[in-house]
């Protein structure tokens, strides 16, 4: 009986909760009714969301077995939004801060890069002005304790360390760390804002061809943008090609904002429009960084959101070329609400359409089978066949390129794969990091060009997993290497190496450039 009573009684904060989420549905439709000269029936409205709230309400003080509030709520709200639209969503209060952390573009934490490597938390990379760089903590350091217990041993997770290493900023974190020469030391690190960059790569890849990937849309996107550009430009860009693929998207005007540093003044950007929501356009309104190079946006099937409206609007307003396959299709607005127990609801409130007035939205409803329209992708043949996506009779959604490049099906066996999307083979990089240490160069370029796998490690690795490297094909091991090779750039210079370095050899950056060069 006590258990029922404690259980009541919490459960009256997320009753209120889902009666406010309810109550914001009703008055916003009622208030936007009038604005728009419709007639309601506020006590019929009424009615319907009061038997919502009798009947949530006799479920947890009558059912015949106990009901976790909380779970109640989340599953109720789900519900409701389950069959609206592919991207309404709600995100419960425990998982909103890491879910939007991305978007806010840093956390608190001490400003490493970190792998558990033989059951300790091994320090692989050292972030520049935070709080472990200023302490003098360097790669292939260890963190042996934290706060005075040890912090070590079989089954720690990296959720563990975030856990434990992540937290408000200006707190203190005591740890002690195990350096490479065997020494203990200790350090009171206070935590600083950590930037989560959201460009992951940014260089001169070819003569006067600049290369930016920009993996999102968070809210320092546009100045880490506009920072590349002048970096960029100062070292002799004139041509840029602009990596969107696998970008999944973030803020509307970030993706304005970028936008702009392509476009002339007063050119259309995007247009968003709802049943509930006026019509908002967005224009360029001041000179940009980039204005007249040569433009090549990079998209793939993963490219979707803030990435089709900045490739749509360079599109239309035929600024450049997109390059690649068509784009996810996702053209509709969420429009966030902080709910009284910190959880958030996300709710469609509009469409956004490109300069040209289209919207890319890829269909969604019932008989669509929307998260595995990738399946039907690949089966279609539409990544490997440019003519499988030319037949505009049926809407399929997404941004179709200028320049059609296939999918590089010379990728990896399946033999090879599960080689190296495995831990043991990630611990392998890192011991050969250890044994081999220094890169003997500081350019990346030199570094593809000239660095070497030394074939005895790779013998080694396999003699140790009961296997032997003669039963590889010669392009096998070659793939083998050029994994090795671009894991240890990250540990050897920076994460950002590891995409510089796959540009190298990527076909759609081969095929931008040979764009640029006709």
């Amino acid at each position: 009986m006590s258990n029922y009573k404690i259980l009541k009684k919490n459960s009256q904060i997320p009753l209120f909760i889902l009666v406010l989420f309810i109550g914001f549905f009703s008055s916003l439709t009622y208030w936007i009714g009038i604005n728009q000269g419709q007639v309601l029936s506020p006590e019929s409205d009424q009615n319907k969301w009061t038997s919502i709230n009798v009947v949530l309400d006799n479920l947890l003080n009558n059912y015949v077995d106990s009901l976790d509030s909380y779970e109640l709520s989340e599953k109720s709200i789900n519900n409701i939004l389950k069959d609206l639209d592919p991207h309404s969503s709600f995100i419960p209060a425990k998982n909103r801060l890491s879910v939007n952390e991305s978007l806010v573009g840093h956390f608190g934490g001490i400003g490493i890069r970190f792998m558990i490597y033989n059951d300790t938390l091994t320090i692989v990379d050292v972030i520049e002005g935070g709080p472990s760089k200023l302490a003098g903590l360097k790669k292939r350091d260890r963190i042996i304790k934290i706060e005075g217990e040890n912090f070590a041993g079989v089954g720690i997770k990296n959720e563990d360390v975030l856990k434990r290493l992540k937290g408000e900023i200006g707190s203190e974190v005591n740890i002690a760390v195990l350096n490479p020469n065997n020494e203990i030391v200790k350090h009171r690190l206070i935590r600083g804002s950590i930037p989560l960059k959201s460009i992951s790569a940014s260089t001169i890849i070819k003569n006067n061809i600049g290369y930016i990937k920009l993996s999102s849309f968070s809210n320092s996107s546009d100045l880490e943008f506009k920072n590349a550009i002048i970096e960029l430009k100062n070292q002799g860009m004139e041509k840029l090609i602009f990596d969107l693929r696998f970008n999944g998207g973030g803020y509307l005007h970030q993706a304005i904002n970028i936008s702009d540093e392509f476009l002339k003044k007063n050119q259309l950007i995007v247009y968003t429009e709802g049943a509930h929501s006026k019509k908002r356009s967005f224009y360029s309104r001041s000179k940009g960084l980039f204005e007249d190079g040569e433009l090549i946006i990079l998209v793939n099937s993963s490219t979707a959101s803030a990435s089709e409206i900045v490739s749509g609007a360079i599109q239309d307003n035929s600024r450049g070329k997109i390059l690649g396959r068509r784009t996810f299709g996702k053209g509709l607005v969420q429009q966030p609400l902080i709910l009284p127990d910190s959880s958030e609801l996300r709710i469609t409130t509009s469409r956004y359409y490109t300069p040209s007035g289209k919207c890319i939205q890829k269909p969604y409803g019932e008989n669509i089978d929307y998260d595995n329209d990738i399946l039907e992708r690949i089966e279609s043949g539409e990544l490997t066949q440019n003519d499988s996506i030319l037949d505009k009779s049926i809407f399929k959604g997404g941004i179709l390129p200028d320049v059609y490049s296939p999918i590089d099906t010379l990728g990896y066996t399946e033999a090879i794969n599960n080689i190296i999307y495995t831990r043991n083979w990630r611990d392998f990089c890192f011991s050969y990091f250890e044994k081999f240490p220094n890169p003997k160069t500081l350019d990346i370029k030199d570094y593809y060009d000239n660095f070497k796998v030394e074939i005895k490690e790779l013998e080694k690795y396999f003699g140790e997993n009961g296997e032997k490297i003669s039963s590889y094909t010669p392009k096998e091991i070659s793939d083998l290497k050029w994994s090795l090779v671009v894991e240890l750039s990250s540990y050897y210079y920076s994460d950002q190496s590891r995409y510089i370095l796959n540009t190298f050899r990527d076909s759609d950056v081969k095929k931008a450039i040979e764009e640029m060069s006709n």
